[in-house]
């Protein structure tokens, strides 16, 4: 799979000044507050791609001079602040290929079939998005027919073409009169007329089809993924769209019904207002799962495809969060993806910073000078408390170095005792207590992968005491199996010495430069720091880490 190397912005929305992304073919989570130009980052990406379906006209929009007394400017997307000569572009660049540039004027290596490809494959999902499915008064059925043609049709495929395609010809066909004025007049009994129906027809039934899929998938997602089984999505083409022959001619307003199902006293009930039933944070998770239900309902074949969330789930708790979270960082229909997540929450942040790796993973904070408007961001690096301590520990900064020390090694192990990371339960614990839950958590994940190798199903492991070779009412498989089980807990009893062993000396001696050097930093003491002692000290911390990681536990 191609995946972005680089991404390089100039004078588009919030980047007055050229601004460069190094991916590197990594993924990246971002961190800014509101303002910051998280979303400006998004639009980026969102307009290079679908440009490569648009005309000539529908792109240059984007790259004119705003000017407010005419009225074609209002969709420029240039940074108002800039001079009019001033150049404006966005620029991609894919591992191993040469830079794609979209500009005024200059577009047309945007519009090849693979950006299209990939324009169709990718999605972005923002707390806008979300909010269309239930932005709807109390009074009345929410129609979601709006939300499909906007934000779904453009990248579900029917064939070989888009739904969005596909009504865009219905709608370029329809008849049209008088004929003097050059539009086409189909007569009823003609052959046109009667394909002009049959399209929309076909069309109907594909939608109908279409639907079926995604309450499906979109139903799987909120049961397997968000474990709601009391309710159940239904989306439903409940007017179709239609061509009135007799009245305006003219089309009509089709609608898609989102309604609800649910258990009530034992019976199957139905709710066409969820808007009025149920809470913002049920309602985003119900749009969330007919996005993902769409996604994988539509899982298109591209050689590159991104996947940029921007402040989805502000309106979720936590623990929905990381529901979500495990969905896009771990699905495997989602592993192909490039993804790109951008959050001003910084809670949530440090989560998925602690879920992810930076093997693969960028990570970038973004900063604004909220009182000055015409101010660029300010890009730069997050970097852990490590990556802090041993800047601190260059510049000779020692107090510093071992308060980040403390930090470090306190996230380390909140990390290993809270796999999950559904909470903060352990923050406020010492880091004496954290050394101590450790060691015990390390004794437990020995006492279970003991007991996984020893309970192999239908071997009786009581016979290893006993001289089982010579016992023949044991068969031969069994011996065998019992044979090898002797013999992965020889080995299982050498590693796991090394292991404890291992682990328990660099316990140990985090417990003792917590007392010699991360406690008097982290409380401001005078006391002298020796550079040795700090030397020694990150190294016990990054030891620590390879030893803690999850990722490496039970590998």
């Amino acid at each position: 799979m191609k995946k972005i190397n680089k991404i390089t912005i100039q004078n588009f929305k919030a980047f007055p000044d050229l601004q460069t992304f190094g991916l590197n073919g990594k993924n990246l989570l971002v961190h800014g507050n509101n303002g910051s130009g998280k979303s400006s980052l998004y639009w980026a990406l969102y307009t290079f791609l679908q440009c490569s379906e648009k005309d000539t006209d529908e792109i240059n929009k984007y790259f004119v001079p705003f000017n407010d007394a005419i009225e074609d400017t209002y969709q420029s997307l240039r940074n108002i602040y800039r001079p009019e000569d001033d150049d404006s572009f966005i620029k991609i660049e894919l591992q191993g290929e040469s830079p794609i540039k979209l500009a005024y004027d200059n577009f047309l290596d945007v519009q090849s079939s693979d950006i299209q490809e990939a324009n169709k494959a990718s999605d972005f999902i923002n707390y806008k998005l979300l909010h269309n499915f239930y932005n709807n008064t109390h009074k009345k059925h929410l129609n979601v027919w709006n939300v499909f043609r906007r934000d779904f049709y453009p990248y579900l495929q029917y064939r070989s073409k888009s739904y969005h395609d596909w009504l865009g010809e219905i709608y370029h066909d329809l008849p049209k009169y008088p004929e003097s004025d050059g539009g086409r007049y189909y007569r009823r009994n003609s052959w046109m007329y009667a394909s002009f129906k049959d399209k929309i027809n076909n069309f109907n039934n594909e939608i109908i089809n279409l639907l079926n899929s995604i309450n499906h998938q979109a139903n799987k997602v909120l049961k397997d993924k968000f474990r709601i089984n009391d309710i159940e999505i239904f989306l439903e083409y409940i007017k179709v769209l239609t061509w009135d022959e007799d009245w305006d001619r003219s089309f009509n307003s089709p609608e898609i019904k989102l309604s609800i199902k649910y258990q009530k006293d034992g019976n199957i009930h139905t709710n066409h207002r969820p808007q009025s039933f149920l809470n913002e944070a049920s309602l985003t998770r119900i749009a969330i799962s007919i996005r993902l239900g769409a996604l994988l309902t539509r899982l298109a074949t591209s050689e590159w495809k991104i996947l940029v969330l921007d402040d989805m789930l502000i309106s979720l708790d936590m623990s929905n969060r990381m529901i979500v979270s495990e969905i896009i960082l771990n699905d495997e229909d989602l592993r192909d993806f490039q993804k790109i997540i951008l959050t001003h929450d910084k809670s949530f942040f440090d989560i998925l910073r602690n879920k992810t790796d930076s093997t693969e993973w960028n990570y970038l904070e973004f900063q604004k000078d909220e009182k000055n408007n015409s101010s660029r961001p300010i890009i730069k690096p997050n970097k852990t408390y490590l990556e802090k301590a041993k800047e601190f520990f260059e510049e000779k900064e020692f107090d510093a170095c071992a308060n980040y020390l403390r930090k470090e090694s306190e996230s380390i192990l909140r990390k290993y005792l809270n796999k999950d990371l559904t909470g903060i339960e352990s923050d406020f614990e010492s880091l004496s207590n954290l050394i101590n839950q450790a060691k015990t958590q390390v004794e437990h994940e020995q006492l279970y992968r003991f007991q996984k190798i020893l309970h192999k199903k239908g071997l009786p492991f009581d016979k290893l005491n006993e001289d089982f070779e010579s016992d023949g009412s044991i068969d031969a498989n069994i011996k065998g199996r019992l044979r090898g089980l002797k013999k992965d807990l020889i080995q299982f009893a050498i590693q796991e010495n090394k292991r404890n062993t291992k682990a328990e000396h660099i316990l140990n001696e985090l417990n003792s430069i917590k007392k010699r050097i991360l406690n008097p930093g982290s409380h401001g003491n005078s006391m002298p720091y020796y550079e040795q002692e700090l030397k020694e000290a990150i190294e016990i911390v990054e030891k620590m880490y390879i030893l803690l990681n999850p990722n490496e536990i039970g590998t």
